[in-house]
């Protein structure tokens, strides 16, 4: 709505505001990943280039905040998060438009603290990546909504993001 059409991260190397690093190991190149790093995947998957905001109705549980956007493409991403630093938070998100089962993917980490352990969707780049691809498996976790309601439960100190097709 402002007009911004990119962002700039600026990391310094081996300090505070180190988003990835790079490191030589054993005669290869990786890079560290740091947990910030996945909040910014998380971000990148539900504002892709040409998406717009969308308002949603109701209320939030008290520290939850919940953005919403539409793909150029005609999806929606929800994101719910959760800035409590105890006790998870159930949010009933009526989405507009929304129909049949959305998909789930959850970045959490061991604690608010954490350094690693940190997951999205179940899957993590570990300590560092020379791929730059997350490893695992994919949680595969979905919710199917009652009418347009879907309710979704959002760990302490987390971000939930449903996806939902284009339809």
């Amino acid at each position: 709505r402002t007009g911004v059409s990119g962002v700039n991260i600026h990391t310094v190397p081996n300090t505070i505001n180190e988003v990835l690093g790079p490191e030589l190991s054993h005669g290869r190149w990786a890079m560290r990943v740091h947990p910030e790093f996945y909040g910014m995947v998380m971000f990148a998957q539900a504002a892709p280039a040409g998406s717009h905001l969308l308002r949603l109705s109701g209320t939030s549980p008290s520290g939850v905040k919940v953005w919403a956007t539409r793909s150029a493409d005609g999806s929606m991403h929800v994101v719910v998060i959760n800035k409590r630093l105890s006790g998870a938070a159930t949010a009933q998100l009526n989405i507009p438009g929304g129909h049949g089962a959305a998909s789930v993917e959850q970045l959490q980490a061991p604690s608010v603290h954490a350094t690693s352990g940190v997951t999205l969707g179940g899957q993590t780049f570990g300590t560092s990546t020379s791929t730059g691809l997350l490893g695992g498996r994919p949680a595969g976790l979905s919710v199917t909504p009652a009418g347009s309601t879907y309710s979704v439960r959002v760990p302490a100190a987390s971000a939930t993001m449903l996806s939902l097709p284009a339809g």
